[in-house]
């Protein structure tokens, strides 16, 4: 699937800029950020900007990323509107990210990498840690439960995709606790909390060499 037909695409170019208030947790990463003199974050899936804006406006050096056209020309014009600096990349998390080894100190990326095969999300975890530096920080969020109100086709072992509402087609992994143990074990898990009556799962990382 290629960006033009992702359905993330399709639902910027119909809706616009649909996100335009920070994650709810969005004052506390800010400030683990700031604890660890984080100043180059990679904000993974980026959407229509509202994480690059915010951290641009608070003098952190950002780079977005993500697959949808679209979401990113609605970040560049809030960018200008806001008079900031763009650096922004279309690009597909489930292959291999377009950075060097060892280039952010900190990184977010918020109800994003679950929109794929758990075979696929393995490959981003492992781009993450490998573009992340020793001792940098990420906070991931993923999802924790289904939308009871919405059918579902399970197209693997806890992987189902939308047939119908705004995200038609698709997918989500819906991660347990156990699973993020095992599937972010390359880091040091700091913290692993349930948001949204558990429908949101956020877990805190960090890469130890």
């Amino acid at each position: 699937m290629n960006s033009k037909n992702h359905p993330w695409e399709n639902i910027y170019a119909r809706d616009g800029r649909i996100f335009t208030e920070p994650f709810s947790a969005f004052s506390s990463v800010v400030q683990k950020f700031n604890q660890y003199q984080c100043r180059n974050i990679l904000d993974l899936g980026c959407g229509n900007g509202r994480h690059v804006v915010a951290l641009m406006n608070l003098n952190l050096g950002v780079v977005g990323l993500d697959i949808s056209p679209t979401g990113l020309s609605l970040t560049q014009e809030w960018l200008e509107d806001e008079e900031l600096p763009a650096n922004l990349i279309c690009g597909d998390m489930r292959h291999s990210l377009p950075f060097k080894d060892n280039c952010f100190d900190g990184l977010i990326s918020t109800q994003v990498i679950h929109h794929s095969l758990l075979a696929e999300i393995r490959h981003t975890i492992s781009e993450i840690w490998r573009v992340m530096t020793d001792g940098g920080i990420a906070f991931v969020t993923l999802a924790g439960k289904k939308h009871v109100d919405l059918p579902y086709d399970e197209i693997e072992p806890g992987t189902f995709v939308t047939l119908e509402g705004s995200e038609k087609g698709l997918p989500h992994h819906i991660f347990t606790e156990k699973e993020l143990f095992r599937e972010f074990e390359l880091f040091q898990i700091q913290e692993i909390s349930l948001r949204d009556k558990g429908r949101v799962r956020a877990i805190w990382l960090k890469k130890i060499e």
